[in-house]
């Protein structure tokens, strides 16, 4: 049986498209817990922001964050088999807390520079950003985030001009239940 150029062409094409499908499943499989465990991290925090005063929120943020970064590392280590696995997943973590090591340099440079007076403006800018970069992420190599981060954005947006007076805890349910309800979209990939 004799193959032809064409065939054999369509044939690599057909395995690229397999394997590049496979990969963004497994990463949508890695990263569906990540956004549960924020989704979880987001209904507390804009919860205690709710409930607690302007004076405590970085107190409580701070407190989540540390957490989070530590769980974070936990299931991005546990989600790996191999020693090879486990050296990738170490090297994709320590990209990723950079990441968001500068993303949360900007947004503390954007507050600086902007000094919003405003507490709804305050809440809502960091959940639409963070949609933004859900998207950003989903355009380049994950589609099902550009659809969590486009809900995301687009539910803060509403509840900060529709809800002020409930604005922490729309973005408690919101937020954070958009991240969980995203992980388990991702996770069952």
């Amino acid at each position: 049986m004799t193959i032809s150029r064409a065939e054999a062409a369509q044939a690599l094409s057909d395995i690229d498209t397999t394997t590049g499908r496979s990969r963004t499943f497994g990463a949508y499989r890695v990263t569906g817990p990540i956004l549960m465990l924020w989704g979880v991290i987001w209904a507390l925090g804009y919860t205690g922001m709710g409930l607690w005063p302007v004076e405590r929120w970085g107190v409580v943020w701070g407190v989540l964050d540390v957490v989070g970064v530590a769980l974070t590392i936990l299931l991005a280590r546990r989600r790996s088999g191999t020693a090879a696995a486990t050296a990738a997943s170490s090297v994709a973590a320590w990209r990723g807390l950079a990441t968001a090591l500068v993303i949360m340099l900007f947004l503390g440079a954007s507050f600086a520079i902007f000094q919003p007076t405003d507490q709804n403006a305050y809440m809502t800018f960091p959940v639409v950003l963070a949609g933004f970069i859900y998207a950003g992420i989903g355009i380049q190599r994950m589609p099902r985030l550009i659809w969590i981060g486009a809900a995301m954005a687009g539910i803060a947006l509403i509840g900060f001009y529709a809800f002020q007076p409930i604005l922490p805890f729309w973005l408690a349910v919101v937020g954070g239940g958009g991240l969980l309800a995203g992980g388990l979209w991702l996770r069952s990939a």
